[in-house]
C-alpha cells in the first residue's frame, strides 16, 4: 500500500511541475533558515554548560544607585566579597575571584601586550573546570609569583608546551615562575584569559600592600552555592550584610544580585565583562523570524494545494466510487506532502551545508552541522516530518471531503471556505513580510541617525594610543608627547584618563551645593587640550589653562586639608547641581575623597552635552578635572597622510617604550564598533525580509499561475468582447490587492509597537513617522503587481481563439 502511495506521489509531482516546484523551493528555503537558526541558537544557548556543577555557580553582578547621580551597572565588585560573603552565608560553599590585568608579560626581548593576563584565586582550576595538561591544579597557583598558561599562550611566547618551571617577566619588573599549562578555553565560554596569575602576586604588581582592602570595582567574583538554595531569598539578604558587615549606608546604594554563569552570555552586558557578551533578544527575535519564514512556506504548500484541488477532484470521485476510505485518502495526501517535505529537507541541508561558514564567519561564530551525526539526522528527520504534517494536514482532509456524485458531475468544488482559508494565508503572508520591510527600514533609519547625529566631539583624524598607565610607559608620557607634536602633520595631543566611545564608568562623591546630600558623579580626567582637541564648544566660562597653574587637582594633606581647584562641568551636569550654564561658573561645591577628607571644587566653565559613548547611552552629568597623573590614554590628532602618521607613532613609541607593544586605534574604527551589532543584525534581518518575501512571491505566483489558468475561458471572452489586456490585469491584480490591504491593515500596529520597543533600547532615537510604513506597503503592493500582474498579462495576450478552447 504504501509503494502505492509513494508510485502516485511521483506522478503527481511529476504531473503539476509548476507547483511542486514552488512548494519544493519555498520548503527548501523556510527549512534552511530554520535550520540554520537552531545551530545558531543551540551555540548562543549552550555557553559555560561544559563546567561541572554550573547549575550551581553563580557570578555577582553590582548596581550602583545614589540619589540624584546616573546608575551605574558592574560586572565586578570589591576584592574582599568572596571572602566576606563565602563567611557569613552559609549557603556559599566556595568562592574564586579573577581580575584583568592589562599588562605586559615576556622575557629577554619578546614581550607581549598580553589582555588575557589575569589574576586568579588558586582554586580556579577546580571551579571552572580547566583541564591541567602540565602541573598540579592543586598547588600551580598556591604560592606568589607563579603563572599557568593557556596551551596557546605558551606555544607563543616559548614555541612548546615543554615549560613548567621556566621563568617570565610580568610588567618588566616581576619574575613568574611557570607552574601549568592549561588547556586553550573552549569557544563557548564568558570567560577569556590565556595567562593566570597567582592572586599573591597582587600586592607586587598593583604596588599596593593593602590590595586586599581596596574598595574599587576589579574582580569578578564567583559562588558555589548548596544545591536548590532560593537565589531571590538569598539576594535579599545582601543589603542588611552590606550596612552591617561593610559600611553604613552601602545598603541602599550597592545592590548586589546573582547570575548562573550559564546565563551570563546572553543575559549580562555590563560594564567590565571580560569579553562582548551576546543578547537574548537577538535568540529570541532570530528565531520568531525564521519560524515565520518556514511557517510562510508552509502557507505556500496549504494555498497551493487547495488552490488545485479541482485537478484532483476527479480522482478522489473516482477512488471513492471504488470503495476507497476517507482515512486512505488522507493517508495518500499526507504522504504526498511529506515526501515533498523531505526533498524540500535535502536541498535545505545542502544549502545549509553550503552556506553555514558564510554565516558564522559573517557573525564571528564557530558553527558546526554534521547531519550524519545520529542525534541531528533524527532531529532533522522529525523536523521533515513535523512540517510535512503541518503543510499537508488541511489540504488532505479538504481533498478527501469531496463528494463523489457532485464531483463526477462535474459540479464546482471550491467552495467558500476553501476560497476564504486562501486569502486568509495570503494575507498573513504579506502581514509577515510587511512587518520584515517596515522593520528594515526603521532599522536603516536609526543606524543612519546614529552614525550621523551631531556628537559633540570632532572624531575625524584622531588615533588614541592606550595603555600609558604601565610602569613602562607612564615615566614616558611628556616626553612622547612632546616628540609627537614635533610632527608638522600632528596638529594636537591630549591626554585623559577615558576617551570617545568608551565608558564613564570613573566616579567621585559630591555634596550637591543646595541639599548637602552626597551624589556620585562620572568624572573624567584630561589635561589643558583636551576641549580644544576635540573641539568640544564651551556654552559658558573657560576651559583649563597652564595659565591657571590652580586648576590642577590637588588632594588632601596635612599641610592642605582642604585643598581648592578647578572643574568643568557639561551642561546636564549643571543642571543636575541647579545651575543654568551661566549660573554655574564661579560656584562651588564639594568633593570627596574619602569618607573623611574632601576638597573645594570650583566650576570655571559648562561644556555642551556631547555624545562620550552609544547612543544607547544616556548622556551623563560629567566634571573633567584637571588631572595629569590620570593620562592614560593619548589621544592625537592629525592632517596628512594617514599611514604616515601612524608609522610616526608607532617609530615613537617604540623609541621610548620599546618593551611594551603599542596599543594603538583608529578612533573612526572604535565607534563603528559601537554599532557592529546592529549592523550585523540590519543585514540578517534585510536578508530574512528578502527571503520572506521572496517564499511570499513564490506563492502568490502559483495562485496567480492557477488563478488565471482557471480563468482562461473567462479571459478569453472577455476579450471578445472588447477588454483589453491592461482591463484583464487590472481585473485580475484587484482580486489580490484587497488582500494585500488588508495585510497593510493588520500589519502596521503589529510592526509599530515591535519597533517602538526596538527603538526604546536607544536614549536618543528617531521619531516613528508615517515613511517606513509608506514604503513597505507601496513595496507590498508593487510586488504584488508584478507578480500578478505579470502572469495575467500573459494570459490576456492569447489569442482568443486558443482561449476559448482551453481544457
Amino acid at each position: 500500500m504504501l509503494n502505492n502511495y509513494l508510485i502516485i506521489a511521483y506522478r503527481n509531482l511529476l504531473k503539476q511541475k509548476l507547483y511542486s516546484g514552488i512548494n519544493i523551493l519555498g520548503l527548501a528555503i523556510g527549512l534552511a533558515i530554520c535550520i540554520s537558526m537552531a545551530i545558531f541558537v543551540e551555540s548562543e544557548l549552550g555557553y559555560d554548560k561544559h563546567i561541572k556543577g554550573h547549575e550551581n555557580i553563580y557570578r555577582t553582578s553590582l548596581k550602583m544607585t545614589v540619589p540624584g547621580s546616573p546608575a551605574q551597572s558592574f560586572a565586578q565588585g570589591s576584592v574582599y566579597n568572596a571572602e566576606r560573603f563565602t563567611n557569613y552565608f552559609d549557603e556559599i560553599t566556595e568562592a574564586t575571584r579573577l581580575r584583568s590585568m592589562g599588562a605586559t608579560l615576556g622575557f629577554g626581548d619578546t614581550h607581549f601586550s598580553d589582555e588575557g593576563l589575569t589574576l586568579a584565586d588558586a582554586n580556579v582550576f577546580n571551579f571552572m573546570s580547566l583541564e591541567m595538561i602540565k602541573g598540579d591544579k592543586q598547588s600551580a597557583l598556591v604560592q606568589p609569583n607563579t603563572v599557568v598558561l593557556t596551551e596557546s599562550a605558551a606555544r607563543r611566547y616559548f614555541s612548546s608546551i615543554e615549560v613548567l618551571d621556566k621563568t617570565l617577566i610580568l610588567a618588566n619588573r616581576i619574575p613568574l615562575k611557570v607552574t601549568g599549562i592549561i588547556k586553550d578555553l573552549p569557544k563557548r565560554t564568558h570567560l577569556e584569559f590565556s595567562a593566570i596569575v597567582s592572586m599573591g602576586t597582587a600586592a607586587e604588581f598593583l604596588q599596593n600592600p593593602n590590595w586586599d582592602t581596596d574598595q574599587s570595582f576589579n574582580y569578578s567574583t564567583y559562588f558555589k552555592l548548596k544545591p536548590n538554595t532560593d537565589i531571590k531569598a538569598l539576594e535579599a539578604r545582601f543589603p542588611e550584610f552590606l550596612e552591617n558587615h561593610i559600611g553604613e549606608g552601602l545598603g541602599d546604594i550597592f545592590h548586589y544580585t546573582l547570575i548562573n554563569i550559564t546565563d551570563i552570555y546572553l543575559n549580562s552586558d555590563l560594564y567590565g565583562e571580560m569579553k562582548k557578551n551576546g543578547d537574548i533578544n537577538i535568540v529570541f527575535s532570530f528565531s520568531i523570524i525564521a519560524a515565520l519564514i518556514l511557517l510562510i512556506a508552509c502557507v505556500n504548500f496549504m494555498n497551493l494545494s487547495t488552490a488545485t484541488a479541482t485537478k484532483r477532484a476527479k480522482e478522489v470521485g473516482v477512488r471513492k466510487t471504488l470503495g476507497a476510505k476517507k482515512y486512505s485518502l488522507v493517508t495518500q495526501f499526507m504522504i504526498e506532502a511529506i515526501m515533498l517535505c523531505y526533498i524540500g529537507l535535502f536541498i535545505a541541508v545542502a544549502l545549509v551545508e553550503a552556506t553555514l561558514p558564510i554565516f558564522a564567519d559573517f557573525i564571528g561564530k564557530t558553527l558546526s552541522f554534521s547531519y550524519l551525526d545520529l542525534n541531528t539526522l533524527s532531529i532533522l528527520l522529525s523536523l521533515g516530518l513535523v512540517v510535512g504534517l503541518i503543510s499537508g494536514i488541511y489540504p488532505a482532509f479538504y481533498l478527501s471531503a469531496f463528494k463523489p456524485a457532485r464531483v463526477l458531475k462535474g459540479e464546482v468544488t471550491q467552495g467558500k471556505t476553501g476560497a476564504l482559508l486562501r486569502k486568509g494565508l495570503v494575507v498573513f503572508q504579506f502581514s509577515v513580510a510587511i512587518i520584515l520591510i517596515v522593520a528594515t527600514v526603521i532599522a536603516s533609519m536609526q543606524l543612519n541617525y546614529a552614525r550621523n547625529i551631531e556628537l559633540g566631539y570632532d572624531k575625524s583624524n584622531t588615533f588614541v594610543l592606550r595603555g600609558l598607565w604601565t610602569t613602562e610607559a607612564s615615566p614616558q608620557r611628556d616626553v612622547i608627547k612632546t616628540q609627537l607634536l614635533a610632527n608638522p602633520d600632528i596638529t594636537s595631543v591630549t591626554m585623559t584618563s577615558r576617551f570617545p566611545t568608551g565608558s564613564l564608568t570613573d566616579s567621585m562623591g559630591l555634596l550637591h551645593p543646595a541639599t548637602k546630600e552626597m551624589q556620585l558623579m562620572p568624572v573624567l580626567a584630561v589635561d589643558e587640550d583636551y576641549f580644544s582637541s576635540y573641539n568640544i564648544k564651551l556654552l559658558s566660562g573657560r576651559g583649563f589653562s597652564r595659565d591657571f597653574t590652580a586648576d590642577a587637582i590637588s588632594r588632601p594633606s596635612k599641610e592642605n586639608p582642604n585643598p581648592e581647584f578647578s572643574v568643568v562641568v557639561n551642561s546636564v551636569a549643571a543642571k543636575t547641581l541647579g545651575y543654568s550654564p551661566e549660573e554655574a561658573v564661579g560656584k562651588q561645591f564639594k568633593v570627596l575623597f574619602t569618607r573623611t577628607s574632601e576638597g573645594t571644587a570650583t566650576i570655571v566653565g559648562v561644556t555642551e552635552d556631547y555624545y562620550f559613548s552609544s547612543l544607547k547611552t544616556e548622556v551623563a552629568p560629567t566634571y573633567h578635572l584637571l588631572n595629569h597623573n590620570n593620562g592614560y590614554n593619548m589621544s592625537i590628532k592629525y592632517t596628512g597622510d594617514t599611514a604616515q602618521v601612524r608609522d610616526y607613532i608607532e617609530q615613537t613609541w617604540s623609541k621610548f617604550v620599546p618593551d611594551q607593544p603599542i596599543a594603538l586605534d583608529y578612533l573612526d574604527d572604535r565607534f563603528n564598533q559601537m554599532y557592529q551589532q546592529e549592523d550585523r543584525e540590519f543585514i540578517v534581518f534585510n536578508l530574512f525580509s528578502l527571503l520572506a518575501i521572496f517564499i511570499a512571491c513564490l506563492g502568490l505566483f502559483g495562485l496567480a499561475s492557477f488563478t488565471t489558468q482557471r480563468r482562461t475561458k473567462e479571459i478569453g471572452i472577455r476579450k471578445v468582447l472588447g477588454a483589453s489586456v491592461l482591463d484583464i490585469v487590472i481585473l485580475i491584480n484587484k482580486e489580490f490587492s484587497k488582500q494585500v490591504l488588508i495585510a497593510n491593515i493588520i500589519a502596521w500596529p503589529a510592526a509599530y509597537f515591535i519597533m517602538q520597543e526596538w527603538l526604546n533600547s536607544f536614549v536618543y532615537r528617531i521619531d516613528l513617522s508615517i515613511l517606513p510604513f509608506a514604503v513597505a506597503t507601496a513595496l507590498a503592493f508593487v510586488i504584488a503587481w508584478v507578480t500578478v500582474g505579470s502572469l495575467s498579462a500573459i494570459a490576456a495576450k492569447e489569442r482568443p481563439i486558443t482561449a476559448l478552447r482551453y481544457e
